[in-house]
């Protein structure tokens, strides 16, 4: 069962990353606007996200950094946590799942919280991180 519900999971992220493909998000009505930005006129850890995945499959780096700087490392972090899992079935290695850790999600939170208050700072440098 659990091998379907894989496979299923896959042809979602497939069918989403196709769609972010395809559809820019800056044009599309079907991709929503943040709702903390419109009710509060401030960026949240995500804003720019949608933006920045469209431009990651597009192979725009650079707008991907400019459109959301936490995309890259999340990604990263995610590729390693699949790839990790490969690598010891397949060459008999030991790497640790880091999200799995206890200190990762105490990392993450801080990390996203300068993030956050970072990038609503309207001086150089830091309105370089707001979408």
């Amino acid at each position: 069962m659990w091998r379907y519900r894989y496979w299923f999971l896959m042809l979602l992220v497939v069918a989403a990353a196709l769609l972010f493909f395809i559809l820019d998000p800056v044009k599309s009505p079907l991709f929503p606007k943040c709702p903390f930005y419109v009710l509060t006129g401030w960026y949240c850890p995500g804003c720019g996200s949608q933006r920045a995945v469209h431009s990651f499959l597009h192979g725009r780096f650079n707008d991907v950094v400019a459109y959301n700087f936490l995309v890259f490392p999340a990604a990263l972090l995610i590729l390693y946590h699949y790839v990790h899992r490969w690598l010891n079935h397949l060459l008999g290695w030991q790497l640790p799942d880091i999200l799995y850790m206890k200190n990762t999600p105490r990392v993450i939170l801080v990390v996203v919280s300068v993030f956050w208050i970072a990038r609503n700072i309207p001086l150089p440098p830091f309105n370089w991180l707001s979408p």
